[in-house]
């Protein structure tokens, strides 16, 4: 039987520092040039203003919900799916216009954030 030699890998110094630098040098530029490693156009948002925002456009939204049901008059109440427990799920008009106020809200203040 033939002697099967053992073979395995050093790491030198050298070799080390060089991945080390390399990588550095790498990420550097990435950022310095790119504007990262994931470039993007959005703006920048300050989340206690997007907070604030959101809970005015749901206050908002909320009020046409409860206006148009204190009305009621042609909710025009369609199917939008079942629930877990198999019963009816219904989109109305009031649900509709709430999202549409919160919805066109948040885009109309924040232009770059995707909603």
């Amino acid at each position: 039987m033939a002697e099967m030699a053992t073979r395995s890998v050093h790491v030198t110094k050298t070799g080390a520092v060089f991945v080390g630098v390399s990588c550095l040098l790498l990420f550097y530029f990435c950022f310095r040039f790119s504007g990262g490693l994931w470039p993007s156009n959005d703006q920048t948002v300050d989340m206690y203003r997007l907070l604030a925002v959101s809970a005015q456009v749901a206050k908002l939204g909320g009020d046409r919900a409860w206006s148009i049901h204190k009305e009621h008059t042609g909710l025009q109440a369609s199917v939008k799916g079942k629930t877990k427990e198999g019963a009816n799920e219904m989109l109305t008009r009031g649900d509709m216009e709430s999202h549409r106020i919160m919805r066109f809200g948040l885009e109309k203040t924040f232009p770059g954030v995707k909603v």
